[in-house]
Formats: C-alpha cells, structure tokens, sequence
C-alpha cells in the first residue's frame, strides 16, 4: 500500500510539473507575413533550430491560412488547418522534453493521439512555438499531420470563417522537420580515464570581432574547437595541441552574422558545449 502511495505521490508530481511549464509568447515571422507565401514557416529548406541538452529551447513556428483556393469553378473557403500528431507516433517525435503549444487561446485543439493539438483559423495568420529543455541527444525527424478543412461555395468566402465547421479536403503527414539536440554542458571537470577536461565560457561575449574560449585539460593531446550555428551547420572549426592546464582558442566573428551560436570541446572521447553570442551591424 506504501509503495501504491508514493507511486502516486511520484506521478502526480510528475504531472504538476509539465502542467506548470509556461508556453512561451509565440510571436509571427515578419518576412514570411510579408511574403505571398502560405503554409508553415520555417520550411523546409530551413529546418528548425538545434538545441542542447539540459538548455531551455524554443522554436516559434508561424501558419498562414489562405481565405479560399479554387478546385473546377467552385471556390473552397477554409475554416481551419488542423496540426495533431499522427496515429503511431509519440508526442511528434520531438526530442524528450519538448512540446508543442501556443499562447494564442484561438488555435487551441484539445489532444490528438495522446498529444496537443492546434487548430489555426482560416484567412489568419497564427503561430505556436515548440518549447521545453531536451533531455536526450541525438537527431529526431518530426512527424505532423496536417489537415484542411473547408466549405464550397458559389458567393464570396467570409472574412471570418466558422472555424468549427467545413469539410476535411486534405490530409498528409510532413515528415521532413528535424531537431538536432547537442550533448549537455559541462560546467565543471568531466573524468575522462585519468584525465580531465573543462570547457568555459568565451570572453568576451557577447562580441563582434574577435572571442576567446578557454579550456582546461590534463594531458597532452589533440583537442577540437568546433561552433555551429543553431541549424546545427558547422561555421568554424580548430584543431589543436593542448598542453597541461589551461589553454586558448581565439575565434573571429568577421564572416558570422549576428546570432546565437554553440561551440563544442571535443577532447579524446568526450564533448562538451556551451553558446556564445554574436553582435554585428
């Protein structure tokens, strides 16, 4: 009966704590708004952002509902696009830790296949953000199915649709969104054998010419400094001899544009990150 009890306990607590995470103020792409296309920005082309283990992520995502599309003469009005998680998937296979959400009272859909759903109006523009802090490392492919509701007519198409209403005239499953996740950051000495490596924070930062990062290991060997822009694209990297105890890497900002970036140690079989900030005009 104890061990039924703390079960509980250790559940519910569970629960609390994912149902106190705040979803994130999600805010609409100005270029993509601006533009004549329609769907889901980021597309596909540019992906979502990488992220680190154990690090708050955030990926704003922004849906453009087009009024009305023409199929044989007859004008379909859209009343909603439907974002749910398709059957056999878990939590869209996002990275452990994350999940999807708006702040944007109108989009909200109830759960789907075990997971939230959004619903995004016709002839509006809406957005959400996928939100948390991953627990695991590694490459997951997203899974979303999404599905166009609309209402034929002869007449004009309403300003503002009955979003609960239509007909489903499309469905597909869009499976081409990747999040990578980085291994966590190691604030302090990590073993490695008899070794022992520290990563720390570059100086100055944030910086718009030249940085300094600065680790400590407790050998001689080689060591490679290695920074990504948030798509997870290597933008520079270094190869050097370490020497016991501290050492230095200069890097130069002149070809980076302004941007959160990580930078890696790696050091034998170890790896370890952190993030620098780039400021240029």
């Amino acid at each position: 009966m104890k061990k039924i009890y703390l079960s509980i306990i250790a559940i519910s607590a569970t629960f609390m704590s994912a149902w106190a995470q705040t979803v994130p103020t999600c805010s609409l792409n100005p270029t993509f708004i601006a533009s004549n296309k329609i769907g889901v920005w980021p597309d596909s082309a540019t992906n979502f952002i990488s992220g680190v283990v154990g690090q708050p992520y955030v990926q704003n995502i922004t849906v453009k509902v087009p009024k009305d599309t023409s199929a044989s003469g007859v004008t379909m009005c859209f009343n909603r696009f439907v974002l749910s998680t398709p059957s056999g998937t878990v939590n869209y296979n996002f990275p452990p830790g994350l999940q999807l959400g708006s702040s944007t009272s109108a989009v909200s859909n109830g759960t789907v296949n075990g997971s939230p759903s959004l619903k995004f109006p016709g002839n509006a523009n809406n957005c959400a953000s996928i939100y948390g802090t991953p627990t695991v490392a590694g490459s997951y492919t997203l899974s979303f199915n999404v599905e166009a509701y609309a209402t034929p007519t002869f007449v004009s198409c309403p300003n503002t649709p009955n979003v609960s209403g239509g007909s489903l005239v499309s469905s597909q499953v869009l499976k081409y969104y990747i999040i990578n996740i980085l291994p966590a950051t190691t604030t302090g000495l990590r073993d490695i054998g008899k070794d022992k490596m520290a990563l720390y924070q570059n100086v100055p930062n944030p910086f718009s010419d030249y940085t300094e990062v600065l680790f400590y290991v407790e050998g001689e060997d080689l060591a490679t400094i290695t920074v990504y822009n948030l798509l997870g694209s290597v933008v520079t990297q270094q190869s050097v001899k370490t020497v016991p105890g501290e050492n230095k890497v200069s890097i130069n900002a002149g070809n980076l544009v302004s941007g959160t970036y990580i930078y890696s140690l790696k050091y034998k079989n170890a790896i370890t990150t952190k993030r620098m900030m780039v400021i240029n005009n």
